[in-house]
């Protein structure tokens, strides 16, 4: 019963951590931007590190890239509206938040906040900077500026300290049956 509710928790946070990594991309990542080029992207083929080659579009991120590839293997064509695409793209985001946040309640409970910042640093460190590069879903990390690299570490501590409070929060004030 303390897994499932670990879980519920890490779920729940899951969703507050999307939710202030969002913000965080609206308010501090242009502060860190500077000049605007903050996430500007460099030429996005010479940087691939893909062994199987680029699925994204260039100038599409990696949950837009795995929304329309979902999107196109059930249709069996591009979607076609800008509307769909944003969809497709924030709902990847967020499930993949809210998943996540599942699965740090599973593994290290829910009243650790540090231990789910240093979870957001490592999901930045294998998700953004390993795995979608090397499955081809965006640029390796020679197509980004410092500054890009910079702020997406800063949205996944955004996340990490979101899900950490949220489940630490959560955990005083749900009841435990132990």
């Amino acid at each position: 019963m303390a897994l499932f509710r670990n879980i519920v928790i890490g779920l729940l946070g899951g969703a507050v951590g999307t939710l202030a990594m969002g913000q965080y991309w609206r308010w501090v990542a242009p502060l860190l931007q500077g000049d605007g080029d903050g996430n500007a992207k460099l030429t996005p083929d010479r940087h691939s590190i893909a062994p199987l080659g680029q699925l994204h579009a260039p100038g599409e991120s990696s949950t837009a890239a795995l929304g329309r590839l979902a999107y196109e293997a059930a249709e069996g064509h591009t979607p076609r509206k800008d509307g769909t695409r944003t969809a497709l793209s924030e709902g990847v985001h967020w499930g993949m938040g809210v998943l996540n946040g599942g699965l740090y309640g599973a593994l290290a409970g829910p009243d650790q906040p540090l231990k789910a910042a240093i979870f957001g640093v490592g999901l930045w460190a294998l998700m953004d900077e390993g795995l979608m590069p090397l499955m081809g879903l965006q640029d390796g990390p020679g197509g980004s500026t410092p500054r890009g690299h910079i702020n997406c570490l800063g949205a996944h501590l955004a996340y990490g300290l979101g899900l950490g409070l949220t489940a630490l929060a959560l955990d005083k004030v749900l009841p435990s049956r132990e």
